[in-house]
């Protein structure tokens, strides 16, 4: 992403399956929590940390809800929740992944995500 792509708008997809228990490191200080509680404080902090350097826009956060087309069961389609964000350009989203306070924040999503999928779309 950084060294190919247009210079206009970007929306990432992302699809997301949480664990049932988030899963810090002991020596992260986290009480326990679910994945998704653990993924919310990446996301608090994703809005309210970087929000001015990414000027990110949330087109769509919400549950997945069912299969249309497709095997449903499968790690292919079982996803609880898609997240659609657009951001002006390809460098406000690699300006937000350098920053001190989202890398920071990462620990959340890690801890919080069984899988996840990102595909970058043309905004």
């Amino acid at each position: 992403m950084r060294d190919h792509g247009g210079d206009g708008p970007v929306v990432m997809m992302n699809l997301l399956k949480f664990r049932e228990t988030a899963n810090y490191s002991p020596d992260a200080g986290m009480a326990s929590c679910s994945g998704k509680a653990a993924y919310d404080r990446y996301q608090h902090a994703f809005t309210v940390a970087v929000g001015a350097i990414s000027q990110a826009e949330v087109l769509y956060d919400g549950p997945c809800e069912q299969v249309f087309i497709g095997q449903a069961g499968t790690d292919a389609t079982n996803w609880d929740k898609l997240l659609l964000v657009r951001y002006p350009s390809r460098q406000h989203f690699l300006a937000m992944m350098a920053d001190d306070s989202y890398r920071d924040a990462l620990v959340h999503r890690y801890a919080g995500l069984e899988r996840t999928v990102l595909i970058q779309c043309a905004g």
